[in-house]
């Protein structure tokens, strides 16, 4: 009964689909992030093909990160790993949300009838939470150092996080916590812009 209510409840229904989803696009954010990072830190050379971003893989990549293991995502977090930004049971968890987003991919129907627990709750918490992790040591570490910019002095290191995690916490917090108005004003400076870009273009 309780599987019948998970598919046929509209309020049940839209929330599981919005966590299969939020899981998904968290997982996939985190996979892409950790392995373009790496790459695009060895690469050779970097092009574009549209809004697809090309690398030319070094042999010190092939070296640095290939050889660590046949998937690329997992010997991107070896990297990672090896550099001191995760810890192994860090990288334990990323196969478990592998695991997890496999089996909401390719079971989808049986995921939503059966629902998700608190296990699946607080495994979305930790990774949502590794990703930020992942995305502030990347910052302080990587981009700072090798950065000419000069650091304000009123920098934290703690709060820095790039454009796609704030625009991924964003998502979340508007699906999870009803939390679109925390970013109204964003919005509406955003079309502000965007009018102004498109009347100077008008008058040019």
């Amino acid at each position: 009964m309780d599987e019948l209510e998970n598919l046929l409840a509209e309020p049940i229904l839209k929330r599981n689909v919005e966590f299969a989803a939020l899981f998904v696009l968290n997982y996939e954010s985190l996979k892409q992030y950790v392995v373009d990072q790496v790459r695009g830190f060895y690469a050779e050379a970097i092009t574009f093909d549209g809004d697809e971003i090309k690398y030319k893989e070094s042999d010190e990549y092939k070296k640095q990160v290939r050889k660590l293991d046949t998937q690329i995502d997992t010997a991107s977090m070896k990297w990672f790993m090896d550099a001191g930004a995760i810890t192994e049971q860090e990288l334990d968890l990323y196969h478990t949300c592998r695991k997890r987003r496999n089996d909401i991919t390719h079971e989808l129907l049986k995921n939503l009838s059966l629902g998700f627990n608190e296990n699946d709750v607080e495994l979305f918490s930790n990774m949502v939470h590794l990703y930020q992790k992942i995305d502030n040591w990347w910052i302080n570490e990587i981009e700072i150092p090798t950065s000419a910019d000069e650091i304000p002095v009123d920098y934290n290191r703690d709060q820095v996080f790039s454009g796609q995690a704030f625009i991924l916490s964003a998502i979340n917090d508007i699906i999870l916590l009803n939390g679109s108005d925390n970013y109204s004003e964003i919005l509406k400076l955003f079309r502000k812009m965007k009018k102004e870009k498109t009347n100077g273009q008008e008058c040019n």
